[in-house]
This record gives C-alpha cells, structure tokens and sequence, in this order.
C-alpha cells in the first residue's frame, strides 16, 4: 500500500476513533465538568502560554473554589485580560412611536435618562490546575502510555536532528507531558517517562513548533488536534499504538459533537504526517547507509559485503524508532561517534588488532 493511502487509511481510524470516546458515558461525564471552564480568546491563550508555556487548565481562584479545589500557598497567578463593562447614564432626546422627538407645549425636545453599557477590559489572575489541591477532576483514557520503543536512543538522536528547534528534559511542576516554548523557541519534555510516551510527547511538540511557531490566527483547539493527531499517525504507521492516550486527548479538543474541528485538520494531519515520517526515513536510512558503509584494505579489496536484503530489513526495523533526551546518568556519545566506534572496531579486527577500550577491557 502506497504511504498516502496508507495514511488516510490511519486518519479516517482516526476520526472512529474519537467518536467513540465522545460517545461514551465517561466522556459526557468530563464534558459536564469542562463546561464549567471558561473559554478563553486566542489573545489569552496567547498571553497564558507566554507566561507559563506549560499549562493545561486555568481557572480564576472563586471558580476553582466552586469545584472544590484550592490554589496552593504562594503559587504566582498567570495575568490575562478580561471583560470589565460599565453603564453610564446619558441625558437624550425622547421618542416617540413614530421615531421622532417628542416635543413639549413650547415646543422644546423633551428629555430623558438612558443607561449605556461600555464595554471595558481589566487585567484577572487565573491559576493553572498544577498549582491547586482539592477535588480529583474526572478523566478519561490513560495517564501515560506504557511500552518501549525499538532502538530508542537512536530514534531519540533522529528526532532531535529533525527538530526545527532544541529539545531538552526537566521536571515540569505542571503535570504536562511536554511544551513547546514559543518566547524561547525550544521544547521541554518530562523527563524519565516511558520510551513510548517521551517519543510521542516528542513528536507532538515537535509538530507544533513546526506547524504554530507563529500563529496567532489559529485557536488553541485546533493546535492540539494537529499536534497529537499528527504523533499518533507518525507512531501508528511505525506499528506503535498511542489509541488509549490519543483518543481521550484529542476528544477534548474537539468541542462540537460532529467533530468539525478534527475533520478540517485531518488533511494538516495527513500532510505533516508524511513530512515528518519522511525526515525520520531519511536519517535512519542515512545512518544504516554508513553502518553498512565497506571497510576496505588499503589495496581496496572489501572485507565486509552485506546481503542488501538484511540491509533493508533492519531498515524497516529502524523505521519504528524513536528519540529520547541523552539520558540523566552522564554524558553519553552522540550517535556518529557511537557509529565511528563500531566501524573502527571492525577495521581493527580486520586487521587482528586486539586493542583495548578506555576501561581496559578487549574489544
């Protein structure tokens, strides 16, 4: 099956998928629960992200004490902006049935008072959900996604070659899986989360920097259903199945019942997709070309020639890698250096050279 139709193939699963959690008991429960939420203009999403990139839900401090929860002591509130209307009243010409002034016995305008509505803004503290205790929410599908990931330093090394912008892993007090800074244009990952899940944070943040770096005219909804969707077809159609945690993900962004909102980013979806499995195709497949690459003699007789079938097979093993942040124990090579160190081990037992690693052992 061609890529392209394979892709649609993965995109139409993945508009069943999501209607089938928005069809489910659990997921009107949440529903209920979220429209207790404000919605917030693309303006104050604007303004949220930019002082802390890494939040999920925000909510005044009365309202989050109407849900039963309550912000923790001194944690700094996020500044957005916020209706503020005023009346005032005016002295006016009074009219009649007929549009028209109505006139006194002297023949003078008569008049009276009116109120006006003035619509005004002022600045309003919100909280994100991580800086508050209380009340667990309702929440659907699961919290993390379980599994490893075939060759996943590699494909970690992959993914960060094909970031427009740095990845870097911390400690994210919000609870997020992951953020894309826009001010700082960089992406933080949590860090010491599961193979699969750092991969699909990854490539979830990753689209983002490259599809809404500069966006100011697309809503926040529409952001995320591009982002997950895209990492869940780019891992699906490397044989990783992210359904239980991408499903529930996108549902909630997707805020009408006949899912409009996923339906017209499925083609950004679709195209994103394809780009990026393109990148990741490319490298690997640049990587295995000089894993493969002939050591030579000196009177250039080959002394290593692959079958090319096992070339393309451990390819196509490859092909469903992923990257991860080099790890907290300690600086580790980077991926050509490892690639050196192993074509350099062949060379030297080629030429019977039984020489020693750093740490003295043979090799």
């Amino acid at each position: 099956m061609e890529r392209e139709d394979r892709l649609k193939q993965l995109t139409d699963q993945l508009t069943d998928g999501v209607k089938a959690v928005r069809d489910s008991g659990e997921f009107k429960k949440l529903l209920a629960v979220m429209a207790k939420f404000p919605h917030y203009s693309m303006n104050n999403c604007m303004l949220i992200a930019m002082q802390r990139p890494d939040a999920t839900l925000c909510q005044g401090f009365d309202g989050w004490k109407k849900m039963g929860r309550y912000v923790k002591k001194g944690e700094k509130g996020i500044r957005i902006i916020a209706p503020a209307p005023y009346t005032v009243q005016k002295e006016v010409d009074k009219l009649g049935s007929d549009g028209k002034p109505v006139l006194d016995k002297d023949g003078e305008h008569v008049k009276e008072t009116k109120e006006y509505q003035v619509m005004a803004f002022k600045a309003e503290t919100t909280f994100d959900v991580s800086q508050t205790d209380g009340k667990e929410l309702p929440r659907i599908g699961v919290d993390e996604l379980k599994g490893e990931v075939d060759r996943y330093e590699l494909m970690m090394g992959v993914l960060k070659d094909i970031s427009p912008v740095p990845i870097g892993f911390e400690d994210i007090k919000s609870g997020a899986k992951g953020y894309y800074h826009t001010a700082e244009k960089r992406i933080a990952i949590q860090k010491d989360m599961g193979e699969l899940q750092t991969v699909k944070t990854c490539l979830h943040e990753i689209t983002h920097a490259l599809l809404h770096a500069d966006s100011t005219d697309i809503s926040k909804n529409r952001k995320e259903l591009e982002a997950e969707g895209t990492a869940c077809i780019v891992l699906k159609y490397m044989g990783y199945d992210t359904d239980d945690y991408s499903y529930p993900y996108l549902s909630g962004y997707t805020s009408d019942a006949d899912m409009k909102e996923l339906k017209a980013s499925l083609d950004t979806i679709r195209k994103t997709s394809s780009r990026m499995i393109t990148k990741i195709e490319g490298k690997l497949d640049s990587i295995y070309q000089e894993r493969q690459a002939k050591v030579v003699h000196d009177n250039d007789t080959p002394l290593v020639e692959e079958p090319k079938e096992k070339v393309i097979a451990e390819r196509r093993i490859l092909g469903t890698v992923r990257i991860l942040p080099d790890g907290a124990g300690g600086k580790k090579p980077s991926l050509l250096d490892s690639l050196r160190m192993e074509k350099e081990k062949i060379r030297n037992k080629m030429n019977g050279d039984t020489g020693k690693d750093e740490k003295g052992v043979a090799i």
